[in-house]
């Protein structure tokens, strides 16, 4: 039911990790369809802080969207916050929080 909402086009920079010298391996760029819900959230990052969120996006992403990877919707970059499960009636999906 969820996916009839995603209208928004984003792309998702995936990071790939670090190579056995600790340099970054290229990125990887996935587009994909999302709904973007444009409310303020007060949220916890990774550390605990309480943090203002941009916005949600909700996605069915192939490959789980870990806190490393960054959103780019209309040429604006975007950190991911937090990362929560979704639950649709008939799929599951990712609730992306965006800096």
């Amino acid at each position: 039911m969820i996916r009839a909402y995603m209208s928004d086009d984003i792309t998702v920079i995936y990071d790939n990790g670090d190579d056995i010298w600790g340099e970054p391996l290229a990125t990887t760029d996935v587009d994909m369809k999302a709904y973007l819900d444009w409310k303020t959230h007060l949220i916890r990052n990774l550390a605990g802080e309480q943090v203002v969120s941009r916005g949600t996006a909700y996605v069915i992403a192939d490959r789980t969207i870990t806190h490393k990877e960054i959103i780019k919707y209309n040429a604006v970059e975007y950190a991911v916050l937090d990362v929560r499960p979704g639950k649709d009636f008939s799929e599951n999906h990712q609730e992306v929080h965006l800096q």
